[in-house]
């Protein structure tokens, strides 16, 4: 774990070098998927972004792109135009990750196709096919898009029938060769369990593709780690290797003055009275939720029988337990057995979401401490560059932005890993087969998956 190439790519110096391959990125957020690709030598000439937080965020650290603030829906010939005057070349990569609500799991009107709520949700399901007129303007070398694994088998409404996603961009992109897959980010060495579908779409002409399909080759890293490590493959970075290795500061829910550290998003919310107790109480590296806590707090009556809220012993509330009073009524809170949960010490960490902050929801409690994630442990978790600025977020104390926006990205390692191969790949035009690339460089052929 010291020398973690994880974690060696986190703390880094900001590079100093731009890129010679063009990008564009579409749905940017905060551009912390982007510097991945950048920082593996694409220069992102424009960014589209429609929410003004997330842009000026991003401005920071991509202030030579073009970021136009815009429902993509309407501002498709801006973006077109920006970068043409941005570039008197083709374009080599456009990125695309729209938002996901729509199909999360943790949507909770995902299937409820009936309600306002999901109909605006849907709406957002066809954004990626937003992609496909800027891909017939620009003709990009190489289109990826990420998102939840739900896009592989999404229908929305196209041309009067329902149709698959993937299949709507195969049927009006025909001069491209698509894959797709699911990746865990787990199983490149990220201490986190993310899994999330890949598409990689590659222009027809490109030299090497065909080489790439004879070969059964597919454009993105083979994993490095494994739940089951064989051969060379190593295991899962445990949530305690990682967090014993970065040492973080001691942080505790209890009190503000425990729960913020030195650096400023090293911070984690207070919790008073009961809420409190329901934390402490789960049994450290247990990786066990609240509703668990079988010591009445009154009347230290054990074991007080799970689903209960009133100890058998002395009558009084199991304060510990994650419950709801209303009208005179005391209930135990509905929720899934992940729900105020702690992490497992010996996995990875749960998949790191929008709402890290919630000690209610899915796996969120730090694994031995009575807490949830910092903002920083969870940018870490992502794999953000340390350099990376948050200064816009942080000078107006918004750091439940930085949680979201932690959560809404891709990884940046991965997207670092990635774009690695792509770049090496763009690079090589004359080479006229895939066995030629692979010779000049034969560490390429570790890292292209395998079908």
């Amino acid at each position: 774990m010291p020398n973690s190439p994880v974690r060696n790519f986190i703390l880094q110096e900001k590079p100093t070098r731009t890129g010679h391959k063009t990008a564009v990125s579409l749905f940017s957020g905060a551009g912390i998927s982007d510097l991945g690709y950048a920082m593996a030598g694409f220069d992102f000439r424009v960014h589209v972004e429609v929410d003004q937080q997330r842009s000026e965020i991003g401005m920071k650290n991509f202030p030579k792109s073009k970021w136009i603030t815009s429902d993509i829906r309407i501002s498709q010939q801006e973006i077109i135009e920006a970068y043409r005057s941005s570039a008197s070349r083709r374009l080599d990569l456009l990125v695309a990750t729209p938002p996901c609500q729509g199909m999360s799991t943790s949507n909770p009107s995902r299937g409820k196709r009936q309600t306002p709520k999901a109909d605006a949700l849907e709406e957002k399901n066809r954004l990626i096919l937003e992609v496909i007129p800027v891909a017939h303007a620009l003709k990009p070398r190489v289109i990826i898009a990420e998102n939840v694994r739900q896009i592989l088998t999404l229908k929305v409404q196209h041309r009067g029938t329902q149709k698959r996603v993937i299949d709507i961009l195969r049927d009006t992109l025909p001069q491209y060769q698509l894959f797709s897959s699911v990746v865990n980010v787990a199983d490149y060495g990220i201490p986190q369990g993310r899994k999330r579908a890949l598409l990689v779409l590659v222009h027809k002409k490109e030299r090497w593709l065909k080489p790439m399909l004879k070969m059964h080759r597919q454009p993105w890293p083979i994993p490095t780690h494994s739940e089951s490590p064989s051969g060379d493959l190593q295991p899962w970075i445990s949530i305690r290797e990682w967090f014993e290795d970065m040492d973080y500061q001691h942080l505790d829910s209890a009190s503000k003055s425990k729960a913020h550290g030195i650096h400023p998003l090293h911070c984690v919310p207070t919790y008073e009275g009961d809420r409190y107790i329901q934390i402490s109480q789960i049994p450290p590296h247990s990786g066990r939720n609240a509703y668990e806590n079988d010591i009445c707090p009154s009347c230290k009556h054990q074991p007080v029988e799970l689903g209960l809220i009133i100890c058998p012993e002395c009558e009084a509330p199991m304060r510990n337990r994650p419950y709801v009073e209303k009208d005179g009524e005391i209930r135990l809170i509905k929720g899934f057995h992940s729900s105020y949960r702690r992490m497992y010490s010996e996995r990875p960490a749960y998949t790191i979401t929008t709402n890290t902050s919630h000690v209610g929801s899915d796996f969120k409690i730090h694994p031995w401490e009575n807490r949830v994630l910092s903002a920083l442990e969870c940018a870490d978790l992502q794999t953000v560059p340390r350099f990376y600025d948050w200064t816009r977020a942080t000078e107006k104390h918004s750091v439940y932005l930085v949680r979201k926006l932690v959560g809404e990205a891709f990884p940046t390692y991965f997207a670092h890993l990635h774009g690695m191969i792509l770049n090496e790949l763009l690079s090589k035009p004359m080479k006229s087969t895939y066995e030629d690339l692979a010779v000049v460089t034969p560490r390429h052929t570790e890292t292209i998956a395998e079908l």
